[in-house]
């Protein structure tokens, strides 16, 4: 985030840090009020525009010439030692505050805020910051501060190199460049974010437009100063009134940044170019309470949300006063490293008296704290290993081999014929993703609608065949053919908070259509653990509970539950390290699974070996070998349908 400089002693643009932070720390709280506070960070990169491409502008108007060493020292002395502190105190805490299993994945993201990439380490790992569904990382929201590094790391030199070839005229070309690159940026980020949410919220070419809008209005200056103060004052009223209201209205469903973003963007820029108008928003922004907290704003921003998500692994989800206290936590060691290790390091004399002394500290520092990282990064696998795997399911008990009284005359009916919708996410997806992936599904006919990164009702996000799939309520809305039964494997995505509706509006979607419903439960993988279980409860056997009670609860007659959380509990070589994912062997399993569990709600014989009436084992018997039993090839090949048009692209798989 942005630090002060000695063209940030404007009390309206500390006021905005101060509202800008605070709508992004309140927001970390899950405050449904402030569903929309992630705008705050747009606000940020609007002001880092503009005060960054102030002062190369200025000191070229002083100079003759924009020194990038000077530059990029004065960078330095401004934001590593805060990004610095907080990744190592993170590390370390973390690696005694999380759940176990994480410290692999913690260290990695710290790698990427050490090397001013986070944004690109999340982008290529994982959305979940956007999904609220797996425990976020710590440093997570170090993504904001990589796009400005790089913003920084750019931007000077392009600013240099026009100064040198416009000569007199440097400033305009300067500006035909900025609004060249500014509408070519919010191009890709309204086109991108809809097909591509993670690529809009996180690289750069999809975010620089809102900080070029803010170098765009540094340009132009002189020019917005003669415009009548009442309209310039109106517009900064009007443009905290947007910031404000994006913050209220908008929530993880808004298609962000995208247009969207507009709103808060231009409302920052409506504040700035009020300045201290008569009657201007300044008059607010300028209290002193707001001026403080701005000046603490860039390392509230930073310690808030480890200290946020550290205290919720190790305690739980926090009570309303359990988040008050947080807060003050935060902001109390904000105020504490500002006036020991911030504002100190910045105007700092030894180091401001010659820019290769900041660049040198600066340098070793991030190759010291990268060692220590790196070190724990190494060593992390062998911490991770000791986590287990998934949770004892309820009801579990040791298979017993079952007697059958072969004495009673049974009549083995005729099978019927049946439709089946099968619907599911990424841990269905793999029936499609793997070439023989669906041999051992038998007994009725079927269409396989599988996405990854489906949620049940809610909107859906990107998966990894780069698209954004309709829901499973809207799929099955959409469904021309007849169908007798939907099978629901999915669910991994959506919210806790959610879940139960979730679950309501697929099954009056299914009665509606006169369909059955057959809901499999939820894997219980620790990968995803429970806020506050250290790693000893997933966050899927929330899930699974929310998911019985409604059927039970609500009397959904139709619906019933196949519990393939329990049934595959003895066969870890089933899935992937993250514990729901499946292998080939495990989809074979699944197959046969899903086979028997729509005999059984038909009541057909069993479709494998013909026995009636069908009854599913409650838990597998691992001494099958499935891929034998099949003939399928064991492979880790997955064949992919990419984008909207479904391109075919078989290759390893992309995420696990």
């Amino acid at each position: 985030m942005l630090q002060p400089g000695l063209s940030a002693r404007r009390g309206d643009i500390e006021g905005m840090r101060a509202i800008a932070v605070a709508l992004v720390v309140v927001y970390h709280t899950g405050a449904g009020w402030l569903s929309g506070g992630f705008i705050g960070v747009d606000v940020f990169f609007v002001i880092s525009g503009y005060l960054i491409t102030k002062l190369l502008i200025d000191e070229a108007d002083h100079f003759g010439s924009i020194s990038l060493r000077n530059f990029w020292a004065r960078r330095m002395r401004r934001l590593l030692p805060m990004s610095l502190v907080v990744v190592l105190a993170t590390v370390v805490f973390g690696a005694f505050m999380l759940e176990p299993g994480r410290l692999r994945e913690l260290t990695t993201v710290a790698l990427g805020a050490i090397g001013f990439s986070t944004n690109f380490v999340l982008y290529y790992t994982s959305s979940e910051y956007l999904l609220g569904v797996t425990p976020p990382s710590p440093l997570q929201h170090y993504w904001s501060l990589a796009v400005e590094e790089q913003f920084y790391l750019l931007w000077p030199i392009v600013v240099v190199g026009v100064l040198k070839l416009g000569r007199k005229q440097w400033k305009v070309w300067l500006l035909v460049v900025v609004v060249v690159s500014f509408v070519a940026s919010l191009i890709t980020s309204i086109v991108l974010t809809p097909v591509n949410p993670g690529g809009g919220y996180y690289l750069p070419q999809a975010r620089f437009w809102e900080i070029l809008l803010g170098a765009g209005l540094a340009i132009v200056g002189l020019r917005v100063q003669r415009v009548d103060e009442r309209v310039r004052a109106a517009g900064g009223w009007l443009g905290l009134g947007a910031i404000v209201g994006s913050a209220v209205v908008f929530d993880n469903s808004t298609t962000f940044p995208g247009s969207a973003a507009l709103i808060p963007v231009v409302g920052a820029a409506l504040v700035l170019m009020a300045g201290g108008t008569n009657g201007g928003p300044h008059t607010v922004l300028s209290a002193r309470p707001l001026q403080r907290v701005g000046a603490w704003s860039y390392s509230l921003y930073l310690w808030h949300w480890p200290i946020f998500v550290l205290a919720e692994a190790k305690f739980g989800t926090p009570t309303f006063a359990g988040w008050v206290l947080l807060i003050m936590l935060s902001i109390g060691l904000s105020a504490l490293t500002y006036a020991r290790i911030e504002n100190p390091i910045r105007v700092h004399g030894w180091l401001a008296l010659r820019s290769n002394r900041s660049i040198v500290v600066g340098l070793t520092s991030v190759v010291a704290v990268f060692a220590v990282t790196s070190a724990l990064f190494v060593y992390a696998p062998t911490i991770d290993a000791k986590a287990q795997r998934f949770v004892v399911p309820e009801g579990f008990e040791e298979p017993v081999e079952e007697l059958v009284d072969e004495s009673l005359a049974v009549v083995v009916p005729e099978p019927k014929d049946v439709d089946v919708l099968l619907l599911g996410d990424s841990t269905m997806a793999a029936l499609r993703w793997f070439e023989e992936g669906r041999k051992s599904l038998a007994g009725f006919d079927y269409t396989l609608d599988v996405e990854s990164c489906r949620k049940i009702s809610l909107k859906s996000c990107e998966g990894r065949e780069d698209r954004v799939p309709l829901s499973a309520t809207e799929s099955l809305r959409a469904y021309a053919q007849p169908v007798d039964i939907v099978v629901l494997m999915a669910g991994y995505h959506s919210y806790t908070a959610q879940f139960d509706d979730e679950i309501r509006d697929l099954a009056d979607a299914a009665k509606y259509r006169g369909a059955k419903l057959v809901v499999l439960t939820l894997k219980e993988s620790l990968k995803f653990p429970a806020p506050g279980s250290r790693g000893a409860r997933s966050v899927y056997t929330d899930f699974n509970k929310i998911l019985n009670d409604v059927i039970r609860e609500d009397g959904y007659t139709t619906v019933t539950l196949a519990n393939w959380n329990l049934f595959s509990f003895t066969s870890p070589d089933w899935f992937e390290r993250d514990g729901i994912h499946l292998t080939v062997e495990g989809t074979i399993a699944l197959g046969w699974y899903l086979s028997r569990i729509v005999a059984e709600a038909v009541d057909n014989p069993c479709p494998d070996d013909g026995s009636y009436p069908c009854i599913t084992p409650k838990i597998a018997d691992n001494k099958i070998d499935w891929l034998g039993r099949y003939d399928v090839e064991d492979t880790n090949i997955h064949c992919y349908e990419d984008g909207t048009r479904r391109t075919r692209t078989c290759t390893k798989n992309r995420r696990i």
